[in-house]
């Protein structure tokens, strides 16, 4: 590539990224100056904390009443899958604690960065690079998630990092490190192995001609992902006894619910619940549903933009592989997701479908989109708009 078409790209990206972080800058400024504070809902690094100390329970956890903590044979333990604490384990070793809030952000840079990437494979130029970027992270509920750190927010950024990333190595060739961060991807969001399972199905079905070379070719990331999953379900395994346990079930939450954390009578009235309209009062202000979303393609309109682009697809060979390898991915997560007791809880907008987005980008590299259109840029303003407010009404909602 020639260096001055390269050089555009990288200050492209440069000015995004700058343009960020100046935005998160600010929201913290005007938050009290918590970018390096530590967060009282940093799970992970009590978490790190535990660990260093030689426990893999939480000592004195009954101490921890405001968090999310799982109650097993009379100790208490993380509730959420281990890997963001790997992330959190070298700050804590030397300053005692990880900034979370800083944390974060960064995970979403690097979201923002893997899809500016993915764009730039697919041959997009420059100003499309930084579109689309921007319409995956900034324009979404990943912009009002990645205002704090608390550990649900870390757990959902980070799997989307990595997943953004896992997708520009599989557009790059690097099949294996791919396969490696979805694996990653999994300890963050259980569901993300939906993602895993897609991607080494893609990469078997693209060499089948070859199976046997490719089933060569990709070892190192099968034992990778192999190791990974096994050093994961024997940690599960030490706390509760149980390989594919990592703590949920285990919250009085669900101990004490009729039909635990998963059930198929949770499945439509949470469904429905993702199709509520925000409303106008009589002075002209609106009013958002603040428990288990809302009308999740408002917060996150790439969504419709991926359903125009499907329908628009629809007649050609390329569009049976995005429904195998990115519809389906999305409606099993999206099931996989309403058939849970609540839909994220206190929150703006519907987080939980951030998970889904990964199945969006991939259907963007299998349609080999990096153009934009006018009604898709008044889509991103719009989105950009309603969660920069959601960053801005969050915060004040903690601080009344």
């Amino acid at each position: 590539m020639d260096k001055s078409i390269s050089a555009s790209y990288c200050k492209t990206l440069a000015a995004l990224l700058s343009l960020a972080v100046l935005g998160y800058l600010l929201y913290h400024t005007l938050a009290g100056g918590s970018l390096l504070a530590a967060n009282p809902y940093d799970s992970y690094s009590l978490q790190a904390q535990n660990w260093l100390n030689g426990h893999i329970d939480v000592e004195n956890g009954a101490s921890y009443s405001w968090l999310e903590l799982a109650i097993f044979n009379g100790k208490y333990y993380i509730s959420f899958p281990p890997v963001p604490t790997l992330a959190s384990l070298l700050f804590v070793a030397i300053f005692g604690t990880a900034p979370a809030n800083l944390l974060i952000i960064i995970y979403s840079l690097v979201s923002c960065t893997a899809v500016f990437q993915c764009v730039r494979h697919l041959g997009g130029t420059p100003s499309a690079c930084c579109f689309w970027s921007i319409f995956f992270t900034f324009a979404t509920n990943l912009t009002e998630l990645s205002r704090t750190g608390g550990v649900w927010n870390q757990a959902q950024a980070l799997n989307l990092a990595l997943c953004f990333v896992a997708l520009w190595c599989l557009l790059a060739g690097r099949n294996n490190l791919s396969l490696i961060l979805l694996t990653l991807a999994v300890g963050c969001r259980p569901f993300s192995v939906v993602y895993l399972v897609a991607a080494g199905l893609y990469l078997l079905w693209k060499g089948h001609k070859a199976f046997r070379s490719t089933l060569l070719s990709l070892l190192p990331g099968i034992l990778g992902v192999l190791s990974i999953a096994f050093a994961m379900m024997a940690y599960n395994a030490a706390r509760f006894g149980n390989p594919l346990e990592f703590g949920h079930n285990y919250l009085p939450e669900f101990t004490e619910s009729e039909y635990g954390q998963f059930h198929l009578s949770y499945l439509l009235p949470n469904l429905l619940q993702l199709f509520r309209f925000p409303t106008i009062n009589q002075q002209l202000a609106f009013e958002f549903p603040m428990f288990n979303g809302f009308l999740f393609f408002l917060v996150n309109p790439i969504f419709a933009v991926w359903a125009v682009r499907l329908i628009q697809e629809r007649k050609s060979f390329v569009f049976r592989q995005a429904v195998c390898f990115s519809v389906i991915p999305f409606v099993l997560i999206l099931l996989a997701l309403c058939a849970h007791k609540t839909m994220g809880g206190w929150q703006f907008g519907a987080r939980y479908t951030l998970d889904m987005l990964p199945a969006v980008l991939a259907a963007f590299g299998l349609l080999k989109i990096s153009s934009f259109r006018f009604w898709e840029q008044y889509l991103c303003a719009a989105g950009i708009i309603i969660n920069v407010f959601g960053m801005i009404f969050m915060l004040l909602q903690e601080m009344s």
